[in-house]
């Protein structure tokens, strides 16, 4: 796969992956990540691993929310790694009341076409 193709597959898959986030579809988010994902904290380690407990973890998240939206403020990309500079609001009380509002570094590695891993800082 040359680099410009792998590149526009792993922006393909983080668009996916976003998407399902902001539709709080915890089965469309699943899907695109990898069966052993690694879930890290930049500045304290590996968080957790494993598909099912990123479906427990996401999937109360969702649940607890009426309101989830990231948004992609400046992405890099090279081959099967991408970092997004994240834009999160939510609210468990309606679209136009947003309770919190962050911005986060995220960064990807895609592997067999599945996103493998995840670092986030901030």
């Amino acid at each position: 796969m040359s680099s410009s193709t792998q590149e526009q597959a792993t922006i393909a898959l983080i668009d996916k992956q976003l998407k399902a986030y902001n539709n709080r579809d915890i089965n469309a988010f699943a899907a695109t990540y990898h069966d052993d994902v690694e879930i890290y904290h930049f500045s304290n380690g590996l968080q957790y691993r494993g598909k099912s407990e990123l479906i427990t973890r996401y999937g109360d998240k969702f649940a607890s929310l009426v309101f989830l939206k990231a948004t992609s403020l400046k992405r890099m990309v090279q081959g099967n790694y991408l970092v997004d500079h994240e834009l999160a609001e939510s609210s468990t009380i309606g679209e136009h009341k947003i309770e919190r509002s962050i911005k986060v570094i995220a960064a990807y590695e895609v592997e067999d076409g599945l996103i493998k891993r995840v670092s986030f800082l901030g």
